[in-house]
């Protein structure tokens, strides 16, 4: 049986659009999406995808506009600040003590909840990119 070929960097990066658009969905549900998601899953799906600290650069990909990049650089700030300001929140280096509702007692899903609204709506208004082939945009394939 024939393997599919590996997606091409383009599409990976598409896919990994997608999945910020995913994390921007529970970020911007607030405290709502903590209880949904669990306050580790809450922090961690976002980094898993944006994230200053890791080795690929996301800021540079061409599936985000400028006005995206900015957008999204001030969830990732706030990420930060929350789990710098809440020692109990998980961290790529760090543990999963907290619990949901201490962690929103702390204000930061309130707090974070503004900045990635406005960060999703960005996103929705270009859209999701195709998951299977190259597009210029979302709905325009690469010929």
């Amino acid at each position: 049986m024939a393997t599919a070929p590996d997606p091409s960097e383009r599409v990976v990066e598409q896919r990994l659009r997608n999945r910020a658009i995913e994390a921007l969905e529970t970020l911007a549900e607030g405290d709502d999406g903590v209880r949904s998601m669990g306050v580790g899953e809450y922090v961690e799906e976002f980094f898993d995808v944006i994230d200053d600290r890791s080795p690929w650069r996301w800021r540079t990909w061409s599936v985000f506009n400028a006005d995206e990049v900015r957008a999204l650089g001030v969830v990732h700030d706030l990420l930060v600040r929350a789990c710098d300001e809440t020692p109990q929140v998980p961290t790529p280096e760090g543990t999963f003590d907290d619990d949901n509702e201490d962690f929103i007692r702390t204000g930061w899903p309130f707090r974070i909840q503004p900045a990635a609204s406005a960060a999703l709506d960005l996103m929705l208004a270009r859209g999701r990119f195709s998951e299977e082939q190259e597009e210029v945009e979302p709905g325009r394939p690469r010929e």
